[in-house]
């Protein structure tokens, strides 16, 4: 894989998502500065912990796709490269994650140049994964970008005072899938629709060979069979049985938001 900077690297690249947010993000960076360098680039996007990983990973390993991955974490950087910390010098088409836009994701409408995969989960395989997959700094991250705008009340003062900790992680986790599933809604409304493929991960996983093929054709590439062993289910019996602790909770929360942003999944 003959990836390269394009620029000797500064010291100061950020090697974490810390560093990238004070660096880029809070810095009034754009996130998607560099995107316009790349032709026909495809992006995965959605809520974290929804199969964007796995999505993205499929693609990148399919032969019409040129492999920038450089790191330990491939998101991280995507980030990177379309931030414009990282060049590459091989030319070719690529396949970027960014769900780490959060509350940036209007930068896509300054662009026309991508097609944009979402993947939309439900709440209770995405928000289990939150809790017992993720690190807290990263859940407390996609609190600060975006669930935390759904606070409101006391909970609010709190948090503007205090900061998350007296915030449960399943409050937090829960506000957080809210507010990065209802960006779709946004997008739907703002991207041509040949530019955007809206698509359940549950769905994909349980009809592979049905809707992997749409998805390729979406993204103009040829599709071989043997792409969809790739996909695997996951968590799905621990997801149960952590629905079945908090249902009440997450069909009041959380689901209405995830069955309305299903009503936009690409069928065709």
């Amino acid at each position: 894989m003959a990836v390269t900077s394009m620029n000797d690297i500064s010291s100061k690249q950020p090697t974490s998502w810390a560093q990238f947010d004070h660096r880029v993000r809070f810095s009034g960076g754009k996130l998607l500065r560099q995107l316009d360098n790349y032709s026909d680039p495809i992006l995965i996007a959605g809520c974290q912990r929804s199969g964007t990983t796995a999505l993205t990973r499929l693609i990148v390993g399919s032969e019409e796709i040129a492999d920038f991955r450089f790191g330990k974490d491939d998101e991280l950087d995507a980030a990177l490269i379309l931030s414009g910390w990282q060049g590459l010098h091989n030319k070719g088409r690529y396949c970027f994650q960014t769900t780490y836009l959060n509350d940036s994701f209007a930068e896509y409408f300054e662009h026309n140049n991508y097609r944009l995969i979402w993947v939309l989960r439900k709440p209770s395989s995405v928000i289990y994964s939150m809790l017992y997959n993720w690190k807290v700094a990263a859940l407390n991250r996609l609190f600060l970008h975006c669930g935390s705008a759904y606070l409101d009340g006391y909970e609010k003062i709190i948090y503007q005072r205090i900061g998350p900790i007296f915030i449960s992680r399943l409050r937090r986790a829960c506000l957080s899938y809210n507010a990065k599933v209802s960006q779709i809604f946004t997008l739907h409304k703002n991207i041509d629709s040949e530019k955007l493929f809206v698509v359940d991960y549950d769905r994909l996983i349980a009809h592979k060979d049905i809707i992997l093929p749409r998805i390729y054709r979406f993204i103009d590439l040829p599709y071989k069979r043997i792409y969809s062993d790739e996909l695997h289910a996951g968590s799905i019996n621990k997801a149960s049985r952590f629905q079945k602790r908090y249902e009440a909770m997450l069909n009041r929360v959380c689901m209405p938001v995830y069955e309305k942003a299903c009503e936009l999944e690409t069928l065709s």
